[in-house]
């Protein structure tokens, strides 16, 4: 690792910055993984969208279909292809402590620079089984851990994660639950200790500007942005420099595809289905590898695919898209 457990907190306050994605998890079928696939995503995240880091196998990457072995492959993969290039955050995740404890070993050992753990999701109803399970994981790892707070388990409140907070390891957390009076004194309580992030690309430029946020975990910079454009990155940079009237002006820019998106994706599960399909067939339709999701999410119908395309279509990002992987091509010939 690059630094120590007790050096955590120090670390990711280095590291956790910028704009980082969440990619889906590539499959052939229900039994294999594409490995070429995920190796493509991730390669043209880093190369043509120029993101600041990844988070891999989280719950867009159906971490709940995969085997421990499966996961444990795709950080390996994630590893072998970024070469050091941005930080890497693997998904944990597990009901089980001792699994996730496992899991989190595994990343340690193979370089992936943080983990992050879901609050387990049956049993733990109370804040005390909560903190004793993150403190059981955390006493057998020395890497990094970030909590991640979601609408599927008992929620962390603010008082749950000041004390989360004074374990060493414990670095970051990912508010996956809307509203921002709880980001609010999220912050107010642990935003000086650990680094946190609100998982939601819409009021992203309102926290850098008013809340000083630094770090972005979100999957809408794979699916908004496209070689050549890259309207996430340039607003944050322009924010991050004080030209707030440049940054403005590029966020109102894409509030074509926020609603799409809110057709489509909407977050965490709150509609009646995961929307996963919808993820993998967006970045087909803008040149990245989808592909099937696996039980229990669902496949889009046609119909769907035929809608959803065509909203894509009338926002100029399919054409933005095409345009720019025939620059990059022209561009490396040339080279």
């Amino acid at each position: 690792m690059k630094y120590k457990r007790n050096e955590a907190k120090e670390a990711a306050r280095e590291m956790l910055r910028g704009v980082w994605t969440a990619l889906p998890t590539s499959f052939l079928d229900a039994e294999r993984l594409d490995e070429k696939g995920i190796a493509s995503n991730l390669e043209h995240s880093i190369t043509h969208l120029k993101i600041d880091g990844h988070y891999c196998i989280g719950n867009v990457g159906e971490f709940w279909a995969m085997t421990n072995e499966e996961r444990m492959r795709v950080a390996e993969i994630n590893v072998d292809v970024n070469k050091g290039r941005v930080p890497l955050i693997a998904g944990c995740h597990h009901q089980n402590p001792a699994e996730a404890a496992k899991l989190a070993k595994h990343a340690q050992d193979i370089g992936i620079d943080f983990v992050i753990i879901l609050t387990p999701y049956m049993a733990a109803r109370g804040d005390d089984a909560v903190y004793d399970y993150y403190k059981y994981v955390a006493d057998r790892v020395d890497i990094g851990i970030c909590l991640f707070n979601t609408n599927q388990g008992h929620p962390l409140s603010p008082k749950l994660a000041q004390r989360l907070a004074t374990i060493p390891n414990i670095c970051g957390y990912k508010q996956g639950v809307a509203g921002m009076a709880g980001a609010t004194m999220l912050r107010d309580k642990i935003g000086s200790q650990i680094e946190v992030s609100i998982a939601d690309e819409a009021p992203w430029l309102y926290n850098i500007a008013i809340c000083g946020d630094h770090w972005l975990l979100n999957y809408c910079p794979h699916l908004y942005q496209v070689p050549g454009y890259l309207p996430v990155r340039d607003y944050t940079l322009a924010a991050q420099k004080g030209d707030f009237n440049k940054a403005v002006e590029i966020c109102k820019s894409i509030e074509p595809l926020r609603t799409v998106i809110s057709r489509w994706i909407p977050g965490y599960g709150s509609s009646t289905r995961m929307a996963i399909a919808e993820q993998k067939y967006w970045m087909e339709l803008v040149g990245m590898v989808g592909g099937p999701v696996r039980a229990p999410c669902g496949e889009m119908t046609e119909a769907d695919k035929k809608a959803m395309k065509a909203d894509l279509e009338a926002t100029g990002l399919i054409a933005k898209a095409q345009a720019g992987f025939a620059a990059a091509r022209q561009e490396k010939r040339a080279a």
